[in-house]
């Protein structure tokens, strides 16, 4: 559906994307977790074409992109930061926007409105910043794009409305099969609504994996033994990190947890052990400390 291969880019010789690989397919809802400055919003502008890929290719239903405008009119892109036309109502934009897209359904605008209670007439430069993202929400979901790019959509909204964002796009999905491509630091609710994970660090996507397989990739467990613990190196796993509170040790494990399990039986009289499930932001926090990210220490 959306294949972004080997793209690269630099700023004034500062390399902001390298290598970036990312497989996207129909009907599916892509987050894209990143560090601060990783470069998710600078891949959002390549598949939109504000930029140009210094390297690589992107392909959309196997078409390269690269000498097709005609892909515009599937795509629908929010942007992180919004910017409306200075005098425009969110009717004032519908009305243009329907020119631009054919699709677009008066029926789902007016639903829209009302779920979202936006005053249709209001200035958009007077709404707050969360109401014009709802505004922005609202217009993208009434073209009827198949493919949905949305950069930061939840960050500064309400709880409520954050929910109410998560409800439109699984009804799209479900309903009319779009594809979502979204960023955002809210991991606990990709985590809730994601199908596939993409994780990117200094311009790299460091992991890709269907959520399913990146919650059976890393796993947490704790355990009580009755001495110090050390770690028991082995080729069938590999302890990402562990720490201990009062008498229990808990583990971050990559690999064969059953090995695992078995070392340290060998080894140790062992009082507890239990597997636990590990949420999105944990595995994203293991994943980049890993790699050295954000295992400083702080002393006053």
């Amino acid at each position: 559906m959306l294949k972004i291969e080997n793209l690269s880019k630099k700023f004034d010789g500062f390399e902001v994307l390298k290598s970036v690989n990312i497989h996207v397919e129909k009907g599916q809802i892509y987050g894209l977790a990143g560090t601060n400055g990783s470069g998710k919003t600078t891949i959002f502008k390549h598949i939109m074409k504000i930029y140009n890929q210094d390297i690589g290719n992107i392909y959309y239903d196997g078409n390269n992109i690269k000498n097709d405008d005609n892909y515009f009119s599937d795509f629908y892109y929010i942007q992180d930061d919004l910017f409306f036309p200075y005098n425009y109502s969110i009717n004032d934009l519908f009305n243009y926007e329907k020119m631009l897209y054919s699709n677009a359904s008066n029926e789902k605008y007016e639903k829209l409105l009302k779920y979202f209670n936006i005053d249709s007439f209001k200035k958009l430069r007077s709404l707050s910043k969360g109401q014009k993202k709802q505004a922005a929400f609202i217009l993208a979901i009434s073209t009827c794009p198949k493919v949905l790019l949305l950069d930061e959509i939840v960050d500064g909204l309400d709880a409520v409305v954050r929910r109410k964002f998560w409800n439109v796009i699984l009804e799209e999905v479900m309903d009319n099969n779009i594809t979502v491509l979204i960023s955002s630091h809210a991991l606990t609710e990709l985590d809730n609504i994601c199908d596939k994970i993409g994780i990117l660090h200094e311009g790299r996507i460091v992991k890709e994996e269907t959520m399913e397989h990146l919650k059976e990739d890393i796993i947490k467990v704790q355990f009580a033994i009755d001495e110090e613990f050390k770690i028991i190196e082995s080729d069938e796993y590999n302890v990402v990190k562990f720490t201990k509170i009062g008498s229990v040790y808990f583990a971050v494990l990559k690999g064969n947890v059953e090995e695992f399990k078995k070392n340290l039986n060998n080894k140790y009289n062992v009082i507890l052990f239990d597997e636990l499930s590990m949420n999105l932001e944990e595995i994203f926090i293991s994943e980049l400390g890993g790699l050295g990210y954000g295992t400083e220490e702080y002393k006053a």
